[in-house]
């Protein structure tokens, strides 16, 4: 390097000059310019979500109510037997015509068949050593059958008479239940026949009483049934008329049934 002085050459590194003596002040470093942390971004604000004006603010979700279960079909009968025998005790004719509808066909079907049941057990014990099998369905198959046709005869001849007309199982309904004293007659009358038996009396036997008292009755709820339910073009001896024809075909049908399974069983 050279003095700036004097103009001499001088060895690199030389504090002062050899010539003239100057000194040389080591050169100053170069400033570093500081390193500057990142400043963090600031936070961004999420845009305002516009709104209805008129909706109500920060409006709840709504409930969803729980759906209900389907309400279940109502049954297709009625065997309501408490209020049948509460009504039947207090006036029999209403609680029998009242119930000529066809959700009441099981409650008949019970009674009618619970007679048909009753005098099969009734002949079986009174048949003694002499085919009482076939005497106990001779006397079911006639009865089942008899209230078949009876049930028929009430439904058919409503058209005929001018009566308000019902189907098969309304007729049954009513005329099922119409034997409700029929039970109780046989019962009673097989109960009299014992006592008779047993005490040798030769005397008159109120079982027919008993018989009849539940055929009249049968024959007055048809009559009963036909009286409220005329139609108003209908004659004056309509319901007469229809009663007699009715029970009448069904007398004539029991004894046919009669012969009939008679020839069957023995």
């Amino acid at each position: 390097m050279f003095c700036s002085k004097c103009g001499n050459q001088v060895p690199d590194g030389s504090a002062s000059c050899p010539n003239c003596g100057a000194s040389f002040a080591a050169p100053e470093a170069a400033p570093v310019a500081p390193v500057q942390e990142p400043i963090p971004a600031a936070p961004v604000a999420p845009a305002p979500v516009a709104q209805d004006p008129n909706a109500a603010p920060y409006a709840a979700a709504p409930v969803v109510a729980p759906v209900a279960a389907a309400p279940k079909a109502p049954a297709n009968f009625d065997l309501d037997f408490g209020g049948f025998f509460k009504d039947f005790f207090s006036k029999p004719l209403d609680a029998v015509t009242s119930r000529a509808s066809q959700k009441f066909w099981l409650l008949g079907l019970i009674v009618a068949g619970a007679y048909a049941l009753i005098d099969f057990i009734l002949v079986l014990i009174d048949a003694g050593d002499y085919k009482p099998a076939a005497q106990g369905f001779n006397a079911l198959f006639i009865q089942i059958f008899s209230i078949a046709a009876l049930v028929s005869f009430a439904m058919l001849f409503t058209g005929v008479f001018k009566i308000k007309k019902m189907n098969w199982l309304a007729s049954l309904g009513m005329i099922g239940l119409s034997f409700l004293p029929y039970c109780a007659s046989l019962i009673l009358a097989f109960i009299n026949s014992k006592i008779y038996n047993a005490m040798k009396i030769n005397f008159f036997s109120i079982s027919p009483i008993f018989n009849t008292i539940a055929m009249l009755f049968i024959v007055l709820v048809i009559y009963d049934y036909a009286k409220e339910n005329k139609e108003s073009n209908a004659s004056s001896n309509a319901c007469l008329f229809y009663t007699l024809v009715t029970w009448a075909c069904y007398l004539v049908c029991n004894r046919f049934f009669q012969w009939m399974f008679g020839k069957m069983f023995f």
